[in-house]
């Protein structure tokens, strides 16, 4: 089979920083339309997708999950005012020109991997322009954890660009534990990368396939696909 090579991005801390954002923006959402103050505090959650720790918040303060379409709605209006108003937002080092040169191969393709909400990927993306690079993924939308979006973002993108991929030529970026646990329950490649809130020994601890402080020298990342 030809070698085509799948890159799953995470989002948060490794594409770009807009800090607490999204919380901040959740947080608006549930004072906005239930006058509950510090919402996303109120409840304990680990590295889990979107759409769990929004149930947890709803189960755990009483409030009707039917409410679930209008929070969503509320929650992107209130994360785009955020965003704009957010002087410290960037792209970090490196990613134009990994996701340039994916984008301009004919054997690389771009996919998304994130606990985020689609539609709140789709925001933080738009935010800086990244979003021209990818059409598919895996979202926080849906019940489960990364590793199983992981499995249905490689689904999305075999049927959109019309390849197959093996595992050995998929990619996970991520900044995160969360994302080294996620590649090895996958049987997927592993890049880790210090930009987040995560240490770099800690991410060196869970013995990511690859690891960086940054993505600046971005012709070694781009080296890797080569192989």
């Amino acid at each position: 089979m030809k070698k085509n090579i799948l890159v799953l991005w995470d989002i948060d801390g490794t594409l770009m920083h807009c800090g607490a954002d999204g919380t901040t923006a959740l947080n608006m959402t549930f004072k906005q339309l239930y006058g509950e103050e510090n919402a996303f505090s109120k409840i304990k959650v680990g590295s889990t997708m979107d759409a769990i720790i929004l149930d947890k918040i709803m189960e755990e303060l009483g409030y009707n999950k039917g409410d679930l379409e209008q929070i969503k709605k509320t929650y992107i209006k209130n994360l785009k005012n955020v965003l704009s108003k957010n002087k410290q937002i960037k792209v970090l080092p490196g990613i134009w020109e990994i996701l340039d040169y994916i984008d301009e191969s004919d054997y690389c393709y771009n996919a998304l991997l994130t606990s985020n909400l689609r539609i709140g990927a789709e925001t933080k993306l738009e935010s800086v322009g990244l979003n021209k690079y990818f059409k598919v993924g895996g979202f926080g939308d849906e019940y489960g954890e990364k590793w199983d979006a992981a499995k249905k973002a490689v689904k999305e993108a075999e049927k959109y660009f019309g390849v197959e991929f093996e595992n050995k030529n998929i990619y996970l970026i991520g900044d995160g534990v969360y994302d080294i646990e996620t590649s090895k329950r996958n049987n997927i490649k592993s890049i880790g990368v210090a930009t987040g809130w995560m240490d770099y020994d800690i991410l060196k601890s869970h013995e990511p396939d690859y690891l960086f402080k940054d993505l600046s020298d971005y012709n070694k990342i781009i080296d890797i696909f080569k192989i």
